[in-house]
């Protein structure tokens, strides 16, 4: 062609015309449609209204995706932040609900030191108290005969072991009495519990976590039969437990070895200094009134202790369902700094998103008067522009949860952490974009609204 930069500007132009008369066309078909159904249900209009604003916003967003993009930037941060912070507190908060409910909820552990620390007790008076005894244990299923078979003693210590001839060290031995079986229900894959006899008698066998017979063993199946060598005594292996990996707490499950309490009884000294402790299960009538059985317990522990009327206990009593509580404080603040460092992320995202509607508007003042000249209503002007910066804003959101999902992906499968993404947290995301698209594009679609059709029209001339 000789003259390719006339070519080249008609090209355009025609491009240009083409645009328009989509745009034309399409107005016609809204307006047209709109007349035929003049008087019919506000319902049905208002789809209409809906369907071809989506449209109109949807088209702006295409033809500037650039643009488009940066200014999904700031909400995606936003929500980013805030949404990390909430599926944090809830992986949080259900993990700990999880571990609490496998010690059991309202299962009573009678020891040595409070838990979280009591700052009203000095710390020398609570190293000085005795921790609880087998005959203590004894004596409490004496008193509170209607639950004898909740009540277990339990004992811990970190000995090392032999298996096929291995020292074995990091073991958490514990020497259990029988009715620890009623109070934790231990996950047994192969094998069984101790019985009855096993337990009176202090027989020379145990149960095993997942690390133990994993290790040395290879599978449950294999290492039923199996002896392990505990201070030169061979124990014979009769169950095996589930994988549970560490818990909230950092306590470690896979490396417990129990035995029964009367053969660690045996090999070691159980006083009130070696650091035994009472587990008590109340029944379902004794949950209904915690306060009154935390009384009960109280009371028959100090009179086992033979404690003056006027003596602080020098015992604790703990009870898992109150470690709960106390996390509240902390999932509210850890909460509230996420909605405020998140919040700045989509103050500034708001911000971007108003600025490129006001250029929208401008861009298209031309458009406007056009939809205006052929009866276009202020609403319908409002509703495109209140839409295209909804919509804007939603996008941002949508993408900042798919940021917080492979983010929380990725720490899961590097960790092992169990994270949790819930709808609740999801709806909030998508409500909090759909807010801000709303206040930042409110006032540039009010101006449009605004605007003369015939300077509009004159103005893109």
């Amino acid at each position: 062609m000789e003259n390719p930069s006339a070519a080249m500007l008609f090209f355009k132009e025609y491009t240009i015309n083409r645009q328009k008369m989509r745009i034309f066309a399409r107005i016609t078909i809204y307006l047209t449609t709109l007349n035929l159904y003049n008087g019919k249900p506000g319902m049905l209009k208002s789809i209409i209204l809906f369907t071809e604003s989506v449209k109109f916003a949807w088209d702006a967003l295409i033809k500037n995706k650039l643009r488009t993009l940066l200014s999904l930037l700031g909400i995606s941060i936003g929500i980013f932040c805030i949404i990390t912070v909430l599926a944090a507190v809830d992986s949080l908060k259900k993990n700990i609900d999880d571990d609490l409910a496998e010690m059991g909820a309202e299962v009573v552990y009678v020891g040595k030191w409070p838990w979280g620390m009591n700052i009203n007790i000095p710390w020398w008076d609570i190293q000085k108290r005795p921790w609880p005894t087998l005959e203590e244990a004894a004596a409490l299923r004496r008193r509170m005969p209607e639950i004898a078979d909740r009540i277990a003693f339990t004992i811990d210590q970190y000995p090392a072991i032999k298996i096929n001839g291995e020292n074995i060290n990091n073991v958490n031995l514990k020497g259990v009495s029988h009715q620890y079986e009623n109070i934790e229900a231990l996950k047994i894959n192969q094998g069984r519990y101790f019985s009855p006899v096993e337990s009176t008698g202090g027989a020379n066998v145990a149960i095993v976590g997942y690390d133990i017979y994993s290790n040395s063993f290879g599978s449950a199946e294999n290492a039923i039969g199996k002896e392990i060598v505990y201070r030169g005594q061979k124990l014979k292996i009769i169950g095996t437990l589930e994988m549970e990996g560490e818990q909230t707490f950092g306590v470690e499950k896979d490396n417990r070895l129990f035995v029964p309490i009367n053969f660690y009884r045996k090999y070691n000294v159980i006083n009130e200094r070696s650091g035994g402790e009472l587990m008590i299960n109340p029944s379902e009538a004794q949950k209904n009134n915690m306060d009154e059985f935390l009384s009960e317990i109280r009371g028959n522990m100090r009179s086992i202790r033979r404690l003056a009327p006027d003596a602080n206990d020098n015992f604790e009593l703990n009870v898992p369902s109150v470690i709960a509580t106390t996390f509240a404080p902390l999932y509210s603040l850890l909460n509230t700094a996420g909605f405020i460092i998140g919040g700045f992320s989509m103050l500034v995202g708001g911000f971007g998103i108003a600025n490129i509607m006001f250029v929208s508007v401008r861009e298209r003042t031309n458009q406007i008067g056009i939809q205006k000249a052929l009866g276009a209503k202020n609403s319908f002007i409002l509703l495109q522009f209140v839409f295209e910066a909804i919509f804007l804003s939603l996008t941002g959101g949508v993408m900042g949860i798919i940021m917080v999902w492979g983010a929380m992906a990725a720490v899961e499968s590097m960790s092992g952490m169990s994270f949790y993404l819930s709808l609740a947290n999801i709806n909030i995301g998508l409500i909090i974009s759909a807010v801000i698209g709303l206040l930042a594009g409110i006032m540039p679609a009010y101006m449009g609204a605004r605007l003369d059709p015939v300077e509009a029209i004159r103005s893109g001339q």
